[in-house]
């Protein structure tokens, strides 16, 4: 799950990077909504990460 989650944020940040360049500003309303977007799948990717990370000092902690 891990990596399809860091897939789907490069790929929005990829299209994230194509509004930015189409647009000429970080201050349109696509723009923005996308960077929202992509900072939810980013907290979403670090809380993955963190809870992965957890299960596996856990883990080696128990044996």
């Amino acid at each position: 799950m891990e990596n399809q989650l860091l897939e789907r944020v490069e790929k929005l940040r990829g299209i994230m990077v194509d509004a930015v360049l189409s647009r000429q500003t970080f201050q349109h309303r696509e723009v923005l909504h996308l960077s929202q977007m992509l900072d939810t799948l980013i907290v979403q990717a670090q809380n993955e990460q963190h809870r992965t990370r957890v299960l596996m000092k856990a883990s080696t902690e128990e044996g």
